[in-house]
């Protein structure tokens, strides 16, 4: 009798150590690392890139570049203090950032791609910076209108990766 007393206690027991051993893993696994701005910009755009790829649903890629778009905000705060030199240009853009994803893609084509409603610059890695949130916002746009059209996704990819290409040149920039 004694016994079986004995082994059901000792289930409860290493029964119950074994669930606050994984309560533990798992509080130590869900706490993500403090990720620096463009780790997060990096992790970001290649998720995005990810989901436009397996064709998420539009709202869902709306808000998964709208936080694309706020990202670029904080790289080009950050831009600037490194290259004053692109203030001017890059707070002609800061200026629409919060709208720019609601303008007519043609609009954000030709005065923000295209550079027609943004001042001159002298340092290259103003315009890298700079479509960081343009190709970010595009993508939003994009997705707002549904992504509709049949190459739209493809579209939309193309954004993303080119916007990761000019990641790749601000993050240079800020290593040299």
């Amino acid at each position: 009798m004694l016994k079986p007393l004995v082994v059901a206690s000792s289930l409860i027991i290493v029964s119950g150590c074994d669930n606050n051993l994984t309560a533990q893993q798992t509080e130590h696994v869900v706490k993500p690392a403090q990720l620096s701005a463009f780790e997060q910009y990096s992790h970001q755009a290649n998720n995005l890139l990810n989901n436009i790829r397996a064709k998420k649903d539009a709202a869902s890629l709306e808000a998964e570049s709208a936080e694309l778009v706020t990202l670029s905000q904080a790289l080009l705060k950050e831009l600037i203090v490194k290259y004053p030199q692109c203030t001017e240009y890059l707070d002609a853009l800061s200026e629409v950032a919060t709208v720019l994803a609601t303008l007519p893609l043609a609009e954000i084509n030709s005065g923000y791609h295209g550079d027609g409603k943004l001042p001159e610059f002298d340092e290259p890695v103003c315009y890298h910076g700079k479509d960081l949130l343009v190709h970010s916002a595009t993508v939003q746009a994009s997705a707002r209108l549904g992504l509709v059209e049949q190459h739209a996704y493809q579209n939309a990819e193309l954004d993303i990766i080119e916007g990761i290409a000019h990641f790749e040149q601000v993050e240079r920039a800020f290593n040299n």
